[in-house]
């Protein structure tokens, strides 16, 4: 009788054991997959911050040029090459914008701001692997009046100071994502290891 006990009990040991044993792995399971979501989820959002940084700068740089067509369209007209002179100069005063250049309607270059320089150079092409043009973004708009096209504006913009601010912010912002799963990470290992010694 007392045999058949002990046997029992052994028994019910063993299934307790294996019982702990399972819900350790499905513990260890579950915080696996909790650190491979939270890393998911920090890429993600890492992206995410980089898609709505470029639609900013779209939005930023075409309303700027926009205004600078239509501002130039009236001197344009009158072919008041001071007026156009001096907008392309207060265009390229802004911090965010490198020069500024007004073409006629056939291309030809009729006012830019001080030491403006040619598409060629603006986008590094006369450079080795383009050095010159890192950093930049060029736009053409056209100039209207009465619906037909009279010339155009190029403003070449430092794209790096455009972005400097909202870089500061996502790179504090994607440290910060990371030090969340290392401490995420160490929790569980801790937490892991005070379950076993129990």
């Amino acid at each position: 009788m007392q045999w058949h006990t002990l046997i029992t009990f052994s028994k019910m040991k063993e299934s307790l054991f294996s019982l702990r044993r399972f819900i350790k792995l499905i513990f260890i399971g579950l915080l696996l997959l909790m650190l491979v979501a939270i890393v998911r989820n920090s890429v993600y959002i890492s992206q995410g911050n980089q898609q709505i940084q470029t639609k900013q700068l779209q939005t930023l740089t075409k309303l700027l040029i926009s205004q600078a067509a239509l501002s130039a369209s009236d001197f344009l007209v009158t072919e008041d090459q001071e007026k156009l002179r001096y907008l392309a100069n207060q265009l390229a005063r802004d911090t965010l914008v490198s020069d500024a250049t007004v073409y006629d309607n056939s291309g030809v270059k009729i006012a830019s701001s001080t030491n403006a320089k040619t598409v060629r150079e603006s986008l590094g092409m006369d450079t080795p692997l383009g050095s010159e043009g890192i950093g930049k973004q060029q736009l053409v708009e056209p100039i209207f009046s009465q619906d037909a096209i009279i010339g155009y504006v190029r403003i070449t913009f430092e794209k790096g100071r455009v972005t400097a601010f909202s870089d500061h912010h996502y790179r504090n912002s994607d440290r910060a994502m990371f030090l969340m799963i290392m401490m995420s990470f160490l929790s569980g290992v801790l937490l892991t290891l005070v379950l076993r010694r129990k």
